[in-house]
Protein backbone atom coordinates (compact mmCIF):
# COMPACT_ATOMS: atom_id res chain seq x y z
CA UNK A 1 0.00 0.00 0.00
CA UNK A 2 1.11 3.29 -0.77
CA UNK A 3 0.86 5.91 2.03
CA UNK A 4 -1.57 8.55 2.41
CA UNK A 5 1.13 11.03 1.84
CA UNK A 6 1.84 9.88 -1.44
CA UNK A 7 -1.62 8.81 -2.83
CA UNK A 8 -2.44 12.45 -1.97
CA UNK A 9 0.11 14.55 -4.23
CA UNK A 10 -0.31 11.99 -6.93
CA UNK A 11 -3.74 12.55 -7.16
CA UNK A 12 -3.63 16.58 -6.33
CA UNK A 13 -1.58 16.52 -8.91
CA UNK A 14 -3.84 14.38 -11.34
CA UNK A 15 -6.95 16.01 -10.71
CA UNK A 16 -5.20 19.57 -10.14
CA UNK A 17 -5.48 20.66 -6.86
CA UNK A 18 -2.36 21.91 -6.90
CA UNK A 19 -1.79 22.41 -10.35
CA UNK A 20 -3.48 24.77 -13.19
CA UNK A 21 -4.80 23.47 -14.95
CA UNK A 22 -5.23 19.51 -13.76
CA UNK A 23 -2.40 17.40 -15.21
CA UNK A 24 -4.50 14.91 -16.99
CA UNK A 25 -7.82 16.13 -18.26
CA UNK A 26 -8.27 13.66 -21.39
CA UNK A 27 -9.95 11.32 -20.13
CA UNK A 28 -12.12 10.53 -16.53
CA UNK A 29 -10.22 8.92 -13.78
CA UNK A 30 -11.12 6.50 -11.75
CA UNK A 31 -9.55 5.86 -8.68
CA UNK A 32 -9.96 2.34 -6.02
CA UNK A 33 -12.73 1.94 -4.19
CA UNK A 34 -14.50 5.01 -5.88
CA UNK A 35 -17.90 5.17 -8.18
CA UNK A 36 -17.45 4.01 -11.43
CA UNK A 37 -16.20 6.45 -14.25
CA UNK A 38 -16.96 4.00 -17.09
CA UNK A 39 -19.24 5.09 -19.92
CA UNK A 40 -20.39 2.21 -21.54
CA UNK A 41 -23.84 0.98 -21.37
CA UNK A 42 -22.28 -3.04 -20.77
CA UNK A 43 -24.01 -3.65 -24.51
CA UNK A 44 -22.23 -1.04 -27.24
CA UNK A 45 -18.68 -0.37 -25.81
CA UNK A 46 -17.78 1.53 -29.47
CA UNK A 47 -19.58 4.87 -28.28
CA UNK A 48 -17.62 4.55 -25.20
CA UNK A 49 -14.95 7.12 -24.25
CA UNK A 50 -11.76 5.73 -23.17
CA UNK A 51 -11.11 6.04 -19.13
CA UNK A 52 -8.08 6.13 -16.96
CA UNK A 53 -7.61 4.16 -13.29
CA UNK A 54 -5.38 5.01 -11.19
CA UNK A 55 -3.89 1.95 -8.92
CA UNK A 56 -0.72 2.67 -6.36
CA UNK A 57 1.39 0.70 -3.86
CA UNK A 58 3.69 0.09 -1.82
CA UNK A 59 6.74 -2.02 -2.71
CA UNK A 60 9.21 -1.01 0.54
CA UNK A 61 9.06 1.02 3.88
CA UNK A 62 12.51 0.95 5.32
CA UNK A 63 14.75 2.55 7.54
CA UNK A 64 18.02 3.90 6.57
CA UNK A 65 20.62 4.51 8.94
CA UNK A 66 21.73 8.36 8.58
CA UNK A 67 23.35 8.30 12.35
CA UNK A 68 21.01 9.41 14.23
CA UNK A 69 20.81 8.15 18.13
CA UNK A 70 17.29 6.55 17.42
CA UNK A 71 15.97 4.44 14.71
CA UNK A 72 13.21 6.45 14.59
CA UNK A 73 14.99 9.61 14.16
CA UNK A 74 16.79 8.12 11.32
CA UNK A 75 15.53 8.05 7.15
CA UNK A 76 12.62 5.95 6.29
CA UNK A 77 12.46 5.38 2.69
CA UNK A 78 8.93 4.29 1.00
CA UNK A 79 9.05 2.84 -2.58
CA UNK A 80 6.24 1.57 -5.09
CA UNK A 81 4.62 1.86 -8.32
CA UNK A 82 1.73 4.03 -9.54
CA UNK A 83 -0.69 2.01 -12.55
CA UNK A 84 -2.22 4.58 -14.68
CA UNK A 85 -4.60 1.60 -16.60
CA UNK A 86 -5.90 2.88 -19.88
CA UNK A 87 -8.85 1.61 -21.30
CA UNK A 88 -10.55 1.89 -24.54
CA UNK A 89 -13.43 0.26 -25.93
CA UNK A 90 -12.97 -3.20 -27.79
CA UNK A 91 -12.44 -3.40 -31.66
CA UNK A 92 -10.82 0.04 -31.28
CA UNK A 93 -7.24 -0.44 -31.71
CA UNK A 94 -4.36 -0.42 -29.94
CA UNK A 95 -3.34 3.02 -30.90
CA UNK A 96 -5.57 5.47 -28.65
CA UNK A 97 -4.51 3.25 -25.84
CA UNK A 98 -0.60 3.42 -26.35
CA UNK A 99 -1.13 7.17 -26.95
CA UNK A 100 -2.81 7.70 -23.68
CA UNK A 101 -0.35 5.24 -22.20
CA UNK A 102 2.71 7.63 -23.06
CA UNK A 103 1.20 10.75 -22.13
CA UNK A 104 0.49 9.71 -18.78
CA UNK A 105 4.07 8.56 -18.55
CA UNK A 106 5.66 11.61 -19.11
CA UNK A 107 3.29 13.21 -16.66
CA UNK A 108 5.86 12.11 -14.47
CA UNK A 109 9.50 12.17 -16.40
CA UNK A 110 11.92 13.99 -13.74
CA UNK A 111 8.87 15.37 -11.14
CA UNK A 112 9.26 15.61 -7.71
CA UNK A 113 6.17 16.30 -5.53
CA UNK A 114 5.51 17.42 -2.03
CA UNK A 115 7.18 21.17 -0.46
CA UNK A 116 10.46 19.31 0.26
CA UNK A 117 10.68 17.37 -3.17
CA UNK A 118 11.11 13.87 -1.29
CA UNK A 119 8.69 12.29 -3.66
CA UNK A 120 10.40 11.34 -7.14
CA UNK A 121 9.38 9.50 -10.07
CA UNK A 122 11.78 6.71 -11.84
CA UNK A 123 11.53 4.36 -14.69
CA UNK A 124 8.40 3.32 -16.33
CA UNK A 125 7.03 0.97 -18.76
CA UNK A 126 4.10 0.65 -20.55
CA UNK A 127 2.00 -2.41 -21.46
CA UNK A 128 4.72 -4.66 -19.35
CA UNK A 129 2.60 -5.67 -16.33
CA UNK A 130 0.04 -7.62 -18.55
CA UNK A 131 -1.55 -8.75 -21.65
CA UNK A 132 -4.46 -6.16 -22.79
CA UNK A 133 -7.63 -7.97 -22.64
CA UNK A 134 -9.85 -7.84 -25.50
CA UNK A 135 -12.21 -10.45 -25.20
CA UNK A 136 -14.69 -8.32 -22.82
CA UNK A 137 -15.98 -4.51 -23.60
CA UNK A 138 -12.73 -3.26 -23.11
CA UNK A 139 -8.75 -3.09 -23.86
CA UNK A 140 -6.31 -2.00 -21.64
CA UNK A 141 -2.61 -0.85 -21.68
CA UNK A 142 -1.28 -0.51 -18.20
CA UNK A 143 1.66 2.06 -17.51
CA UNK A 144 4.04 1.13 -14.22
CA UNK A 145 5.92 4.00 -12.67
CA UNK A 146 8.03 3.18 -9.93
CA UNK A 147 8.74 5.76 -7.27
CA UNK A 148 10.37 7.13 -3.90
CA UNK A 149 10.09 9.20 -0.92
CA UNK A 150 12.89 9.53 1.40
CA UNK A 151 11.49 11.01 4.81
CA UNK A 152 14.08 12.30 7.29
Amino acid sequence: MASDVVYTAIRQYLDGVNATPPAWSVTPIQYENEKPVRTDDGNNPPTATPWLMIEMTGTLYSQESIGANTQAQNRWDEEGQLFGHVFVPSGTGGVTARQLAKQFADLFRGTRFLPDQSLEFMDASIGIGAIGEDTGNWFRISVDIRWRRMEA
